[in-house]
């Protein structure tokens, strides 16, 4: 008896001592996940030797090796994960959302996936301020993901929150549901043998903060890597399939296409009842964005083609707001449906197709875009003239053929030229009446058969006459010039009354046959241009975003040479006292008056021939074709690359 009632009184004791410890590790717990930030590590798994420091969330190695982690309750619950795991964490919490803290968590995957998330309920990973964390799968993972989840995942931490992702076997993150990036500092890195993509959502991608750098470096043939591809799934009420980016910085290289809104009723329609069907759109409301994709474009069949674009929607791209750069090897954008362009800055440029491609209508209704093509391709490419509107804002289209804003509701104002080439360096400005500069553009690189352009601005007025004129302005950055620059014209090309909402002399649209050579697209050390947008300076985890965008570009001949051809081309010429060159042909007076003398009386063909020369002895700000090694536009030091476990 005396032993029954002692371990009755035992179990009594320790019945309550779990009742009171679930009580505050329960209140601890939704305490820590609506603040802040975490003050405290909470229910602490380790993953190197397995444990929990709970037994409200259970941990165990199974027989493969692979850690199991479960949680049975109800409210939401937060883990802190440290130490290192080579294997496969699994989670399991069916009947409630958790909070994944990566505190210098280090997790390998072997055979499976490094992190499995086997429940539906959203899954967030909140990385601890100043960590650093790695996962990692292997390229014996059998499964589709480093990371795989059958629910939302959710990201949140500060710009000193670092998460390295590498990528060996298929994609870096797959899930059935979507991914929203809140915060944190991401970097996802695909090895050339990877054949998916650095995220593949099955229902939406969202980014409303942090910073992300994406490396889809995956180069197997007819399955190359994609940076963000939101797939699309038929649902009661309608799909979601979006992408959607509010903030943050997102920085991405991509074989394939770098974002895309993917799915296709032709293709992936299940059903006959189009109500479930998921809406592809991309909407950009704002952040800091670059994509530069590398993959040569090819179509062999449906099942072996490779389309690098830049951002792509089969239904609609919304731009709302935000910074947006893309330099691709296919088209920059490109809609299924329409682009429309309410705000923001684009500055798109494809080397192998048209900058902006929609399979329906273009609407440009503010914001300020440049957009260039090369290859015989078209800036603006919608099919038809009447399927291009424009009523605000101020763009300029470049390329060997252009779509103009004449679709019904067009308001604003449209001058085109077709008649002449152009070729990088050109400084052009439209001029109005009184030879003020409405709005001017410097071609930043060599783009193959240059031969259209237009420019739409808010400041042209119908019935007056403006000018199209070669010159050089006095203050350059290489892409668009803001009205009101000054400018020494060297030569008038053309003169037009503005009579109608577009006015254009010349072939504006595509000239098709001739050499479809590249020329000289440049794509060795050489600078990349563009207007300068507002100051972006993020801090990406070993490097910065795109800061002031002011470019340092590199000459590709002796500068002593250069200023000596100029002032032979210019002898006879009395020059301004602000361009009188010094003695020192390396001082900032020089290159001035270098750049003076090339925008009004040097023959530019002189010119680059002798350009084509070796760069070993010169540096000098010179508008030129072509990105800086490998796209570097604004001498951006971009993100640093961290090594993997099996090498990058």
């Amino acid at each position: 008896m005396k032993r029954f009632l002692t371990i009755t009184i035992l179990a009594m004791i320790i019945t309550a001592s779990l009742f009171a410890q679930s009580i505050v590790e329960v209140t601890h717990d939704e305490t820590s996940i609506e603040a802040d930030t975490v003050t405290d590590r909470g229910i602490v798994i380790d993953l190197t030797s397995g444990t929990s420091t709970s037994d409200l969330v259970k941990a165990a190695f199974n027989k493969d090796g692979n850690l199991e982690v479960t949680y049975k309750g109800t409210e939401p619950v937060s883990m802190t994960l440290t130490g290192t795991l080579n294997g496969t964490l699994i989670v399991k919490s069916n009947d409630a959302p958790y909070t994944l803290i990566l505190d210098e968590a280090y997790i390998f995957g072997t055979t499976l996936p490094a992190i499995q998330l086997k429940s539906t309920t959203t899954a967030t990973f909140l990385i601890a301020d100043g960590s650093s964390n790695t996962i990692s799968d292997s390229p014996e993972n059998t499964k589709k993901g480093a990371i795989t989840s059958s629910g939302d995942i959710v990201f949140e931490g500060t710009s000193d929150a670092l998460l390295d992702i590498f990528v060996y076997k298929k994609h870096g993150i797959k899930t059935d549901g979507g991914v929203t990036v809140n915060g944190a500092n991401i970097v996802i890195i695909g090895d050339e043998a990877a054949e998916g993509n650095m995220i593949s959502a099955d229902m939406f991608f969202v980014m409303n903060g942090g910073y992300l750098t994406i490396y889809a470096d995956g180069n197997v043939h007819a399955t190359e890597s994609k940076g963000i591809k939101v797939n699309g799934v038929e649902a009661e009420g309608g799909g979601s399939g979006y992408v959607e980016i509010n903030g943050g910085q997102l920085y991405i290289e991509s074989v394939g296409k770098a974002i895309t809104a993917g799915w296709k009723l032709s293709e992936d329609a299940t059903t006959e009842d189009t109500s479930d069907d998921p809406i592809p759109d991309v909407y950009i409301n704002g952040g800091n964005i670059m994509v530069i994709t590398t993959g040569t474009p090819y179509e062999y069949s449906d099942d072996e083609s490779l389309s690098p674009e830049g951002i792509e929607a089969k239904n609609n791209i919304i731009i709302n707001g935000g910074n947006i750069y893309a330099w691709t090897t296919d088209d920059s954008l490109n809609a299924g449906n329409s682009v429309i362009i309410n705000g923001g800055y684009v500055f798109a440029f494809a080397t192998d197709n048209d900058s902006i491609d929609s399979n329906g209508t273009i609407e440009i209704n503010g914001g300020t875009v440049v957009c260039m093509s090369s290859s015989r391709e078209q800036a603006f490419d919608c099919d038809n003239d009447s399927n291009f509107k424009y009523t605000g804002g101020t763009y300029v289209g470049a390329g060997n053929g252009n779509n103009m804003p004449k679709a019904s509701g067009t308001t604003g104002y449209s001058i085109a030229y077709g008649n002449t080439t152009f070729y990088a360096g050109d400084q052009i400005a439209v001029l109005d009446e009184n030879g003020d500069v409405i709005i001017g553009f410097i071609v930043p690189y060599e783009i193959d058969n240059l031969t259209s352009i237009v420019f739409g601005s808010p400041a042209f007025t119908e019935g007056k006459t403006y000018t199209i004129a070669l010159g050089a302005f006095k203050e350059s950055s290489l892409g668009l010039v803001d009205s009101g620059a000054e400018f020494k014209m060297r030569e008038e090309i053309v003169s037009m009354d503005l009579t109608d909402n577009t006015v254009s002399e010349g072939y504006i649209g595509m000239n098709v046959g001739g050499d479809m050579g590249f020329g000289n697209m440049g794509f060795g050390n050489m600078g990349f241009g563009g207007q300068n947008p507002p100051d972006m300076q993020p801090d990406f985890q070993g490097g910065n975003f795109p800061g002031n965008m002011n470019g340092d570009f590199r000459g590709r001949a002796d500068i002593s040479m250069i200023l000596q051809m100029l002032v032979q081309n210019s002898a006879d010429t009395e020059l301004p006292s602000e361009v009188a060159i010094t003695g020192d042909l390396d001082s900032e007076e020089a290159i001035q008056a270098m750049l003076y003398l090339l925008g009004n009386y040097v023959d530019f063909d002189d010119f680059q021939t002798l350009f084509e020369g070796s760069m070993e002895n010169g540096e000098f700000d010179m508008p030129q074709g072509g990105p800086q090694g490998n796209f570097n536009p604004g001498n951006i030091t971009p993100p640093q690359v961290p090594q993997g476990p099996f090498g990058n």
